[in-house]
């Protein structure tokens, strides 16, 4: 199988420079991960509702990463602390409008 190339929005790059490193490696870890099956059935991965083109949250530790794929090509939105998701997630589902 092809790996996915793996994209960040401006966004996704800031967040992840004010991470400390240690959580920092287990964030890109997963990413990486994401790169061989973004759709692979885990329990750390969720399809968020209500988003078309569709909007995925993976959990790593207390962060969230948001990511959508667009052919071989995953984008990953935004890299989060847990207690903002529903914040960000609203932002961006008013933004899809």
């Amino acid at each position: 199988m092809d790996k996915f190339d793996i994209q960040l929005t401006y966004s996704a790059g800031d967040e992840l420079d004010f991470i400390p490193e240690p959580l920092k490696k287990n964030i890109i870890a997963s990413i990486k991960k994401l790169s061989l099956n973004p759709f692979v059935p885990s329990p750390n991965i969720k399809k968020l509702k209500g988003f078309k083109p569709p909007i995925y949250r993976i959990r790593a530790g207390d962060f969230r990463i948001l990511y959508r794929v667009h052919d071989k090509t995953i984008i990953i939105l935004r890299v989060i602390d847990r207690k903002d998701l529903e914040r960000v997630i609203k932002k961006l589902n008013l933004s899809k409008s």
